[in-house]
Order: structure tokens, then C-alpha cells, then sequence
């Protein structure tokens, strides 16, 4: 598995071991957050502390992140966004599109949810 996850109440925190490139790290990606939401939606919050870049695609599938939680009633938030992603949303003008928190803890703050692992 190319990320880690946690719950934390109705919040399930994923946390990507590769940088998002197109490859097989994105496709598990979408593919959990897809069974995740399937048919009730669910809050994620993506943990990038872990990794230092995302390409185009890598920005595609954060999109397609964000689409498939919102659609489902759900919403998705970035925590540990470090500065080369954070230049990278600012340059696509996609920091209105995402919630972005320096650590998962605010971001769980903002919703009331501690963590724990799963």
C-alpha cells in the first residue's frame, strides 16, 4: 500500500508514502477514497507531511479527490502541505479550492475528531 491510514470519528486520514506522479500511488489513492465514500460520503484528510512534490497529475488526482467527497455530501481537507506543493497550488490558483492546515491535528480541529489508528 502506497499510504497509510487512520480514522478519527468520521474522518478518515490518509497519508500518501509517495510523491503523487501519475503512477500507482495515485490510482490506490482514488480507488480507497472511492470505497470510502461509496454511496455515503466521507470527510478525508490528505497527510502530505510525508512527501515533497506533486505533479500535474498528481494535482489531477487531488481535484478528482476533492469532486468525488464533495459530490458525495463529504468534503476533503490538506494538512502538511510543505512549501514546494503550497507554491504549486498558488502558481495553478488552486489554494481557493483546497482547506490546507500545517498538521492534521488542525485540520481534525476544525471538525472536532482526534485520531486514531486503524
Amino acid at each position: 500500500m502506497t499510504f497509510e491510514w487512520k480514522v478519527a470519528g468520521d474522518v478518515h486520514v490518509l497519508t500518501p508514502r509517495k510523491n503523487l506522479v501519475g503512477g500507482e500511488e495515485t490510482v490506490e489513492l482514488v480507488n480507497a477514497v472511492e470505497r470510502l465514500v461509496a454511496g455515503h460520503g466521507a470527510n478525508i484528510v490528505l497527510d502530505l507531511h510525508r512527501i515533497n512534490w506533486v505533479s500535474s497529475l498528481g494535482i489531477e488526482t487531488l481535484r478528482r479527490i476533492h469532486r468525488i467527497c464533495t459530490e458525495q455530501h463529504g468534503w476533503m481537507r490538506l494538512a502538511g502541505v510543505g512549501d514546494r506543493i503550497e507554491s504549486v497550488l498558488l502558481t495553478m490558483r488552486l489554494h481557493w479550492v483546497f482547506q490546507t492546515f500545517d498538521t492534521v491535528e488542525e485540520a481534525l480541529a476544525a471538525t472536532g475528531q482526534r485520531v486514531a489508528n486503524h
